[in-house]
């Protein structure tokens, strides 16, 4: 990964080669293109990020226009990459902290999804085909009629929150992890263990939660802003919950091999609900009774 690093930033149009091309075929599920442009503004400086966000978007542009594709889609790719890139790789430059960065872009995070609702985006109209596929599977592998009106109530939900999360969070860890293999330091793993939501955030998105489950078996009624956000503070936990287990692992010397199956449930749509529950409730209280508290010493 050092050579790869090194070779990325060896010539300035490497990083926007790489964004432009990872961009169209990762969309914004990873945060890979936005973290080649986070990656160009940490080691150069905020002009650098800028050089490579236009350029990114330029190469877009142009495939779109060469390939017929709608330009809009293009464009609004092209924009968010650029602007999550340069936005994240100045967080990056004046924090140098991942759990500051992390409370900061998720924060961040949360305020564009409310700002979606308020501003009144229909949501559920832009991803309906994506869950009317998903809807359509569940029905031909003879799902139970609870779970399709789940994915049809929260489906669109669902996928905002994994879109905005995916891309900030994606290109904050890869940028970091990126940038300090660059400047030859090794402590992401130290810092990834101490990450954690924090009392203010993590109280927001804990309100946010219970009014969500209160919502979902109806005691109180429904409210589209607290629907759209209660997935993406599941996944804010649910990273923190992957950082205690880390921890504990770290601290305790488990076998490499106790951790790694975690990572391919979650890649499991079928069966990643049965790990991703209950690592977030595992973030809850660890954000509010600190379970790496014994360990601390060690971490």
């Amino acid at each position: 990964m050092k050579a790869f690093v090194d070779w990325v930033l060896a010539q300035r149009v490497r990083p926007i080669i790489l964004a432009v091309v990872t961009a169209p075929l990762l969309q914004l599920v990873s945060g890979v293109s936005g973290a080649f442009i986070a990656l160009e503004t940490v080691r150069r400086d905020f002009a650098g990020g800028v050089i490579c966000g236009l350029g990114t978007l330029g190469g877009l542009l142009a495939i779109a226009a060469l390939a017929s594709a709608d330009m809009e889609v293009f464009a609004t790719i092209g924009s968010i990459c650029a602007i999550s890139g340069v936005g994240i790789g100045l967080l990056i430059r004046r924090t140098g902290n991942l759990v500051l960065a992390y409370q900061i872009v998720m924060l961040i995070a949360m305020v564009a999804v409310a700002a979606i609702e308020v501003l009144g985006f229909d949501v559920h109209s832009f991803f309906m085909p994506s869950v009317q596929e998903v809807v359509a599977l569940l029905r031909a592998n003879d799902a139970s009629p609870e779970e399709i009106t789940f994915v049809e109530d929260w489906g669109a939900a669902l996928a905002l929150a994994t879109a905005v999360f995916s891309q900030a969070i994606g290109t904050l860890f890869l940028a970091y992890w990126w940038s300090l293999i660059a400047a030859r330091q090794r402590r992401f793993g130290q810092e990834f263990r101490r990450l954690a939501m924090g009392r203010v955030l993590g109280a927001i998105a804990t309100v946010v939660i219970a009014i969500g489950l209160a919502t979902g078996f109806g005691l109180v009624s429904k409210v589209e802003l607290v629907q759209n956000l209660l997935p993406l503070a599941l996944l804010g936990f649910l990273v923190q919950g992957v950082a205690v287990v880390h921890a504990w692992a770290h601290a305790k010397r488990w076998p490499p091999g106790l951790v790694a199956p975690l990572y391919v449930l979650l890649l499991m749509p079928a069966v990643n609900v049965l790990v991703v529950v209950p690592l977030s409730v595992v973030g809850v209280v660890d954000n509010w009774f600190d379970l790496r508290a014994l360990i601390r010493p060690q971490v």
